[in-house]
């Protein structure tokens, strides 16, 4: 009788609210457990219970390991011992225990290093010991742009041979044009109080994505252009003496620039398809999703000229080369006054984003692990 044949997931970023990790943690294991795979099971190994929000699919355990260690210390010992030696560890967010004997599989996301501005010293070398030891030990690395292969090489001394690209994702079935106009009409009205267009972001507030410029560039077109609409912040639940709240009182754009904090994975459709402009204005990114769903749902979108959206995005998004107030003010301008370009773009958007669906991209890292499954099993 063979024994068990398990695919060990880190999913530490499965616990709290979902970030882009989680969601594409999530959707690979669904993807994966509708296609032929050598695994009986899933075992999706976290410090507490998931999220309430996360759906996992049948052959999937949710085992949760409590323990008094900080987080790091749980993803290099705690999750380790509870795994084993023998079975394939799918390691998701950058990180995977050192000492691990077991086939390791990483994936990357992208390098703190290429944008170092944003973080602290402590931080900026905390990760990068972290993330290059990580990437050197583990048996396949994957990583989700040439961008970030770049960086990986560059800062962390890889072989280029050594790393494998495979994109985000987007669910194409959830992230998908909405023709219903009358209730996208109704999401407006509950969200302003009446059917007011607006323009979005949505994403963490960080300062590489230049929320104040933008919130700037927004309040030009108001005053000099007069336009209708409203900007949304998705993502930003923020205290009052936060920068982008002192951005947007300082402005004068109280009334004219509505934030929201988290939005329910099944809502954020709605959030895409009722915006007649989608704004990402990142400095640095290692993919990007929400661009791709945007895309996804036929919203016109901008975003900028820089590491990975010209891979993903180039031909269908509005690219700008820099983030700075004008330049921003002008490519909304243009994006809004051209009917024919947003039209165009709104049909490119969801044929682009097909490429993308999780299915395919679930495909790509099922082939990648195969190998590591056979070399154990004798098969």
């Amino acid at each position: 009788m063979s024994s068990k044949v398990i695919l060990g997931v880190n999913g530490i970023r499965l616990v709290g609210q979902r970030s882009g990790v989680a969601r594409c943690v999530e959707a690979v294991l669904t993807c994966m457990a509708t296609m032929d795979h050598p695994f009986t099971e899933f075992h999706v190994y976290s410090p507490a219970p998931v999220h309430e929000e996360v759906r996992l699919p049948s052959c999937a355990k949710n085992i949760v390991l409590p323990s008094a260690l900080p987080l790091a210390l749980w993803e290099q010992f705690t999750l380790l011992r509870a795994h084993g030696d023998k079975n394939l560890l799918f390691c998701p967010s950058y990180v995977l225990p050192f000492l691990a004997r077991c086939p390791t599989f990483l994936i990357h996301h992208g390098s703190y290093e290429a944008y170092p501005q944003a973080f602290s010293w402590w931080t900026l070398n905390k990760a990068r010991a972290a993330y290059s030891l990580s990437a050197k030990r583990a048996n396949v690395v994957c990583t989700v742009s040439e961008s970030s292969k770049r960086d990986m090489v560059h800062f962390y001394g890889l072989e280029p041979d050594r790393i494998h690209v495979v994109p985000e994702g987007v669910d194409t079935q959830l992230f998908r044009p909405i023709p219903q106009q009358e209730r996208l009409a109704e999401w407006r009205k509950k969200l302003f109080g009446s059917d007011t267009p607006y323009i979005a972001y949505i994403g963490k507030p960080v300062e590489r994505r230049n929320l104040t410029s933008l919130i700037k560039a927004f309040g030009l077109l108001k005053k000099e252009k007069g336009i209708s609409h409203k900007l949304l912040i998705v993502g930003a639940d923020l205290p009052g003496t936060s920068p982008l709240r002192q951005a947007i009182a300082s402005e004068g754009l109280n009334k004219e620039v509505v934030v929201v904090g988290y939005l329910g994975h099944q809502e954020m459709p709605l959030a895409y398809n009722s915006a007649d402009l989608f704004v990402y204005p990142s400095s640095y990114e290692g993919f990007g999703m929400p661009v791709l769903e945007a895309m996804a749902c036929g919203t016109p979108v901008i975003t900028l000229n820089n590491t990975a959206f010209p891979e993903f995005a180039g031909g269908v998004a509005h690219l700008l080369d820099n983030a700075d107030v004008t330049t921003l003010k002008q490519g909304i301008d243009t994006v809004l006054s051209d009917p024919i370009l947003r039209q165009r773009m709104s049909k490119d958007g969801p044929r682009r984003a097909a490429d993308y669906d999780w299915h395919i991209i679930a495909r790509r890292y099922l082939d990648l692990m195969l190998p590591l499954v056979s070399s154990r099993t004798g098969a």
